[in-house]
């Protein structure tokens, strides 16, 4: 469960666990079916294969507590500019600006 939670590297995971990144590997592979065995029969595996917003609104009606872990992955931009303008929405992002009075 604590590689899920951090998802440390392997020879990370295998320092804190006492043995090498190649050992911290087949441990996560061996145990890994294990977890969605016990999960699945507990019946509180993750759903991560939604298709449809139906499928996420049934969900939701079907528990009580949900959580939705998000995370942003970056993407390698195209190089081709064509390419390029088929992922660009045109719109910039927007951050908070800092007061100049607050500025390091």
């Amino acid at each position: 469960m604590y590689y899920f939670k951090t998802y440390p590297t392997f020879d990370v995971l295998g320092f804190h666990f006492g043995f090498s990144g190649g050992h911290a590997h087949a441990h996560i592979d061996r145990l890994l079916p294990v977890l969605v065995r016990a999960l699945t029969s507990l019946n509180v595996m993750p759903e991560r294969t939604l298709t449809t917003p139906e499928e996420f609104s049934q969900l939701i009606d079907q528990y009580k507590n949900i959580a939705i872990d998000g995370v942003e992955v970056a993407c390698v931009r195209p190089q081709d500019e064509t390419e390029q303008e088929k992922h660009y929405s045109g719109k910039k992002k927007t951050y908070a600006q800092i007061p100049r009075n607050l500025r390091l």
